[in-house]
């Protein structure tokens, strides 16, 4: 089995690693195309599998708050992207024998000789996107002969994004929600604040700008998991972790509170957790502030 996740941020990484465990659980040999970071993440979670090197897909994103526009920057890239891994997985499929293939939102990781899988939450882009780009989204899925709904059907946590058409003559299973927590490990110590900054650049460093200057007013104890920046001031109640993800893992299950953007893997562990949260949407990311409409779970907020 060939799997591969999209490597825009961690969410897709993050989610994988539950689905991952129970695709090898059930007797599947995994061959993996992935980044050296997804990678080593992988491993870090002992996902037994054999890695073939990915290229990353580079995104630039100005900051302007515009993500429509942002995306139309980055489209002909994007595109040229998908068309060359393509032709590189036919040769995969070839070469290591692969009999299906697994993909989580990665476009081009399809084959015309295999069956191939395509796992998603958004089987719709959210409203606002687009006719072009609702286009795009539709036809490039429809080159897979599965998908594989990340949601649940009667309680959709994706709300409209989730929902299948009644003409899509596509095969379709929703699989539930996917976490690599679960309310059982959770605990709590005193006043412990966890912000989990993640996206693209510039959006995640102004997240971490932002939670570090109200760490400096708040005398609780504070984590903020993030990549590594450079600061100038660091209070001692505040602790960084960068890129250490079962460190990541302990302090977010110890959180009193999580302040994180509002991804849709980010809304599935929250769940599984069952942990207070503020959600901050990505500006101008239309999915990011569609999901802050419809969840009104008693636990998160939407500060202003």
């Amino acid at each position: 089995m060939l799997y591969g996740c999209l490597d825009w941020g961690s969410g897709h990484v993050a989610r994988s690693i539950p689905l991952m465990q129970q695709l090898l659980g059930q007797g599947n040999k995994l061959v993996v195309r992935c980044t050296k970071e997804q990678q080593h993440v992988f491993e870090t979670y002992a996902i037994q599998a054999e890695f073939i090197p990915a290229t990353a897909f580079t995104f630039r994103f100005k900051g302007d708050g515009n993500f429509t526009r942002e995306m139309l920057r980055n489209a002909r890239q994007f595109r040229n992207a998908v068309k060359i891994e393509r032709v590189e997985t036919e040769d995969l499929v070839s070469k290591h024998g692969i009999d299906i293939i697994v993909s989580d939102h990665r476009y081009g990781l399809v084959s015309e000789t295999v069956p191939s899988v395509f796992v998603t939450h958004q089987v719709q882009l959210p409203p606002g996107s687009g006719f072009f780009a609702q286009w795009i989204h539709r036809k490039w899925m429809n080159r897979f002969s599965v998908y594989w709904i990340m949601d649940e059907e009667q309680h959709p946590l994706a709300g409209k994004l989730s929902l299948l058409r009644q003409k899509e003559k596509k095969e379709a299973h929703y699989i539930g929600h996917y976490s690599r927590f679960n309310a059982a490990e959770s605990s709590e110590q005193k006043e412990s604040v966890v912000g989990v900054v993640s996206g693209p650049e510039p959006y995640a460093k102004h997240l971490f700008e932002m939670l570090l200057a109200r760490s400096l007013t708040d005398q609780r104890s504070w984590t903020i998991i993030s990549p590594e920046y450079e600061t100038a001031i660091v209070p001692p109640h505040v602790r960084l972790i960068h890129g250490d993800w079962k460190a990541a893992d302990e302090a977010i299950r110890n959180a009193t509170l999580i302040i994180s953007r509002n991804g849709y893997s980010t809304l599935m562990d929250l769940k599984a957790l069952n942990k207070p949260a503020e959600l901050i949407p990505t500006p101008g990311q239309l999915e990011q502030l569609y999901l802050r409409e419809i969840n009104d779970n008693p636990l998160w907020s939407y500060p202003q």
